[in-house]
């Protein structure tokens, strides 16, 4: 099989306060056409660095190395001298610009002095501006043409779903997006005219699915403000505003009654039976009808929406007539269009049932619900399959899947991987499958890649590796995985210490830093050497040697 994905010698480091720290140093890995190759290591290993430099997105800056992908290099390199010249002219923009503004504010005072500067100011502005867009040119060139391989050929599963998912758009909206972006969507049902004469009426059917949805709780509100505004209209305005203000115990009570009468006979309920409410010592029973029971519960139950009632009343009817249709018009006039733009906006039904042809495709149940839901309404196996669903959506040539499985429980992880597997047979898509479970390693990949300390100590097939480890932090990871074959209560071995941090990588073998070895081995960087077909290995004497498995 050919090589679809191959990185070579790629050294990165991230420029921190106390200098640049290098994350990655020498990494060499490939991945075939049609092939899932496992990224394994511990927290700190450099794996999401890797692939997040593959795809672009890392914040870091890249020494040295190349990225090929289907042919195509993936990392622009831009020279120093121009990166320095970038560097000044972006400088000077910012004091041009700022001498602009001064200069316009100058021009107030001494008009001539000040349009003189303004024009200098303006034309070395644009001569940095320019020349800024020359030089960056090619950057912005290698720009334009990951953002187009990005999610198109290559996809990425990010760690957590939760925070690459938006949490203020629904599924379909995201999953569209990604089709949207790549030009990947089915043509539309309705055309530009149609979409725009719906969007007109939008307003006017949102009212009207309101009364046909809720007429019960619409109809109440539509009459009290077509009778605030008969009020206004006969001038009566202030003469039923002095009877609520001075008389509303009278007024609110006949309103609760009224709302009784009307409530109970839309229920159907029209008798009024007689209720023993409390039989005190010496007297006899007290009974009130079962109507004025209910009236009593219902003015407990909604005295604040009395109120409130009561006071927007009386504000309508205070509010001069002419003002109170000034702010209707102009609530109407900033409401109405962000309400016909967004519908306008609105995903068409042709791309919905895309969006739901592919969520079935992914096994997620329900597809026709869950297009409708926002990110927080799913689970965490759900989210992960509406992760993958978006990056499958452009049919990539690779995936790559960091930690897909992580926070979920064994029969969605189980799931999960069934779905990868079942992907790359029907697609034929390559995965790139970071993760820290052996297990899931030997479950779904074809090659291993170990990673410790921004190096790849060892790279072999899935078969090859579990049966020769060579390297010792490999057979510290296998020997750390539970066995059906360990004895009941025993205790698995566990690799001592932690990978170091970046800034105290030694030049040398890392792993015999962790382990507190001392001598040559920590100096001279060891020897990546292929020692059969396919099994390559950091050549460092001691973690070769199998006798020096210090946690076993």
């Amino acid at each position: 099989m050919s090589k679809l994905l191959d990185i070579q010698g790629l050294r990165v480091h991230f420029d921190t306060l106390d200098g640049p720290v290098e994350a990655l140093h020498s990494v060499s890995l490939s991945v075939n056409e049609g092939e899932i190759m496992g990224v394994v290591g511990e927290s700190g290993c450099g794996k999401s660095v890797t692939s997040l430099v593959t795809i672009g997105l890392a914040t870091c800056d890249v020494d040295d190395g190349s990225i090929t992908f289907d042919g195509d290099e993936l990392i622009q390199k831009t020279p120093q001298t121009t990166e320095r010249t970038l560097s000044f002219l972006k400088y000077f923009s910012s004091f041009f610009t700022l001498g602009l503004i001064l200069s316009l504010f100058w021009t107030f005072l001494e008009p001539i002095q000040g349009l003189q500067i303004s024009a200098v100011m303006l034309t070395a502005f644009s001569i940095c501006f320019v020349s800024t867009r020359i030089l960056d040119a090619p950057r912005s060139k290698h720009e334009k043409f990951m953002r187009s391989i990005r999610g198109n050929k290559i996809s990425m599963i990010f760690q957590e779903p939760m925070t690459a998912l938006n949490p203020l758009y629904t599924v379909e909206k995201q999953v569209a997006e990604v089709l949207k972006q790549h030009n990947r969507l089915d043509e539309a049902d309705a055309n530009s005219a149609i979409k725009i004469g719906k969007a007109i009426i939008s307003p006017a059917e949102m009212i009207v699915d309101v009364f046909r949805n809720d007429w019960k709780g619409a109809l109440p509100i539509i009459i009290s403000f077509l009778v605030i505004l008969a009020i206004h209209q006969t001038d009566n305005a202030d003469l039923i505003l002095g009877l609520i203000v001075n008389k509303y115990v009278g007024i609110v009570f006949l309103a609760l009654i009224l709302h009784l009468i009307f409530s109970n006979i839309f229920t159907g309920n029209t008798e009024f039976t007689e209720t023993t409410l409390i039989e005190p010592i010496g007297m006899e029973p007290v009974t009130i009808p079962s109507g004025i029971r209910l009236a009593n519960n219902w003015v407990n139950s909604n005295f604040a929406f009395i109120l409130v009632s009561w006071f927007v009343i009386v504000v309508l009817l205070w509010i001069p007539y002419g003002v109170l249709m000034t702010i209707i018009l102009s609530v109407a006039i900033l409401t109405i269009p962000p309400i016909q733009i967004s519908n306008y906006f609105r995903l068409d039904s042709a791309h919905t049932r895309q969006v739901v042809k592919i969520l079935k495709e992914v096994k997620i149940p329900n597809p026709e619900s869950v297009v409708k839901m926002y990110p927080h309404e799913l689970s965490g196996g759900m989210r992960q399959r509406v992760m993958i669903a978006m990056m499958m959506a452009c049919e990539p040539k690779l995936l790559i899947a960091d930690e897909p499985t992580t926070a979920l429980d064994v029969t969605i992880q189980a799931q999960i991987l069934k779905l990868m597997k079942d992907l790359r047979d029907r697609e034929g898509t390559a995965i790139m499958m970071i993760t820290h479970d052996l297990g899931v390693i030997a479950e779904t990949c074809d090659t291993v890649t170990v990673m410790y300390a921004g190096r790849v100590v060892e790279t072999a097939s899935v078969t090859e590796l579990f049966a020769n480890p060579k390297h010792a932090y490999t057979r510290g990871l296998i020997a750390c995985t539970p066995s059906l074959s360990s004895e009941r209560k025993s205790i698995l071995p566990a690799i001592p210490g932690q990978v170091a941090n970046p800034s105290d990588f030694v030049e040398g073998c890392r792993f015999c830093q962790r382990m507190e070895r001392t001598g040559e081995t920590l100096l001279k960087i060891p020897d990546y050497k292929e020692i059969s077909p396919g099994h390559w290995v950091e050549m460092c004497p001691i973690c070769l040697d199998e006798n020096e498995d210090k946690w076993e």
